[in-house]
């Protein structure tokens, strides 16, 4: 990696591939990821024309400090000490089927869709769940055989067993997750979201109702609103809480 510096005092980062070619990189933060797992963040500093190096731990950061016109080639060694190894948040497997019995424009895709369910899991989870995309015409049937409402809602989750363990299968969350795609066009559109964090949002609702979560009273409510906020801010969404917020009504079906 070289930094030069340019007429106008800025810096520039190049990245110098294997046959030794540079290739212009615009960034003002970059970030070696190391064979170990272990992150290296770089910080541009336009001002200063300074290289910043700051390890993970804050509260003992290290600087490397380049002015440009000293140098014009960065080499980072790096010691990793085998007594303290990375300590890795347990990940559950997922097995996800999604299906769509429509497809309108602005559906997101199974992977963007796969993210969301797995932002939307508790650590260490272990979860199948079916995730399906219908017309009105399905969803208001399904909201009307199962609610006793005789309408499309825009999220439903059908936890199974009743969300009772199977036995054996302690820890798994299963179930059905069933999203009203014209439903979720139009809120989005008469609450002034964006489509795709609105998808994001009910698809995180309806992943939290197979987990157990609800909010029959007010602070049910709110504990949820909590938490899908967080999830969706980790994405990087919005909180859909902000504001004036449309209706979630769906609850989990029996």
């Amino acid at each position: 990696m070289k930094m030069k510096k340019q007429d106008d005092t800025r810096v520039a980062v190049y990245a110098i591939d294997a046959d030794g070619k540079e290739k212009r990189v615009k960034a003002q933060e970059l970030k070696l990821v190391l064979a170990d797992g272990a992150v290296l963040q770089l910080l541009l500093d336009d001002e200063d024309g300074l290289l910043i190096g700051t390890p993970g731990d804050e509260a003992r950061p290290a600087r490397l400090l380049l002015r440009p016109g000293a140098a014009n080639v960065v080499r980072v060694a790096v010691e990793v000490d085998e007594a303290q190894p990375l300590i890795e948040i347990p990940e559950g497997s997922l097995d996800l089927s999604v299906q769509y019995a429509v497809k309108p424009r602005g559906v997101p895709a199974k992977k963007l869709l796969r993210r969301w369910v797995a932002a939307a899991l508790e650590a260490g989870v272990d979860a199948s769940v079916t995730l399906r995309v219908v017309d009105e015409a399905e969803g208001r049937a399904l909201n009307n055989d199962y609610r006793g409402k005789d309408y499309a809602t825009n999220v439903l989750s059908f936890a199974f067993n009743d969300g009772e363990p199977m036995p054996g299968m302690e820890g798994m969350v299963m179930g059905d997750v069933v999203l009203c795609a014209p439903v979720v066009a139009r809120e989005a559109e008469e609450q002034g979201k964006d489509l795709e964090a609105h998808w994001a949002h009910l698809v995180v609702h309806g992943m939290l109702h197979l987990q157990a979560y609800d909010h029959e009273d007010e602070v049910e409510a709110e504990a949820m609103e909590a938490l899908e906020t967080a999830i969706l801010q980790g994405l990087g969404y919005p909180d859909p809480y902000a504001g004036e917020k449309g209706p979630i009504e769906s609850e989990p079906a029996a």
